[in-house]
């Protein structure tokens, strides 16, 4: 098939940049057979077609980029009988606007949002504008065993921007930046909590362990304080109602840690504040402003909870507060 990878080359890559424009779409239907599985194809207009997918292995789980033009694809008994679906695909669009249909539900998703679909079964992509996306492909026999209802779990959005759907979809996006360099071994390992992270934020789960589900609503707190740094009124009650916890729960994932969420939050804010101090780029900022910067309303307090440790780690920053 033409515009594969390179020899030697773990990625196969397809483009129909360098086609006749003839030639595009027509391709297109080859590479999305040969690099996913069996669809049927439209799109709303004739002419150029640009598209571009990437794919490589992790382990068992395929991992694919995809650039392309508006289209629709449809997954319909026909195709079905011509390769029996064994995958879920799990898409993660980059760019906003793509929805996912299957079994009566549609999923709208925007960009960091994820949904699956079971190959399995009859599913439709829609595609109205230009888009940018993630695709793993999450064999049947690794995703299945560990969510309760399979069938229940296709086509459901899963927000990328809280909780637990939060943290799988960085570490989606991180598998993609990792890239295929990956030794088998890790691949295999990775592939496994990627796939339990992924049943957890899809709903209830059949063998979830209760210390990677602790982790994974840790990190998850974390990750809803780091980014909030700077919210004066960023509270316990207001981080347990983004990651899905109750606050009484929330302070039971930071003592774990030997950390209470206050001790937490204030390390982190005030390490952040020290790398700015330190940071020649922001010589002209003043104390003030970097203290408003992680929250802290009273430079004078900034300056207070600031001295001890963190003074002592930079001359630079000693010599920022002295001034």
């Amino acid at each position: 098939m033409r515009g594969q990878h390179r020899d030697g080359s773990p990625v196969r890559r397809w483009q129909t940049g360098t086609l006749d424009v003839s030639e595009q779409f027509p391709f297109w239907r080859e590479v999305v057979w040969e690099a996913f599985t069996p669809v049927a194809l439209s799109r709303p207009a004739d002419g150029p077609f640009a598209g571009d997918v990437a794919a490589w292995q992790v382990g068992p789980v395929g991992v694919a980029t995809i650039a392309s033009e508006s289209q629709r694809v449809m997954r319909t008994p026909l195709e079905i009988a011509r390769r029996a679906g064994d995958v879920f695909f799990l898409n993660l669009p980059l760019t906003d606007g793509t929805s996912a249909r299957q079994a009566g539900r549609t999923a709208h998703l925007g960009r960091g949002d994820f949904a699956i679909v079971d190959a399995a079964g009859p599913f439709e992509l829609a595609f109205p504008r230009p888009f940018r996306q993630i695709s793993l492909m999450l064999p049947h026999d690794l995703l299945a065993p560990v969510l309760v209802a399979p069938g229940q779990a296709t086509a459901v959005c899963v927000a990328g921007g809280t909780g637990l759907g939060a943290v799988a979809s960085a570490a989606v996006r991180s598998l993609v930046r990792a890239g295929p360099s990956l030794d088998a071994e890790a691949g295999r390992a990775l592939a496994g909590r990627l796939v339990d992270l992924v049943a957890l934020s899809l709903g209830p789960v059949v063998k979830a362990p209760p210390s990677t589900n602790r982790a994974l609503l840790l990190k998850a707190a974390q990750d809803a304080v780091e980014g909030s740094l700077g919210d004066p009124d960023l509270s316990p009650a207001l981080v347990a109602e983004r990651v899905g916890v109750s606050v009484s729960y929330l302070h039971r994932l930071f003592a774990g840690t030997g950390c209470s969420f206050g001790c937490w939050t204030l390390a982190r804010r005030l390490d952040r504040a020290r790398r700015d101090l330190e940071d020649p780029v922001r010589r002209h900022w003043t104390i003030a402003q970097i203290a408003l910067e992680y929250g802290f309303e009273d430079p004078a307090h900034f300056s207070r909870v600031f001295k001890g440790p963190f003074r002592r780690d930079s001359a630079a920053v000693a010599d920022r507060l002295r001034g």
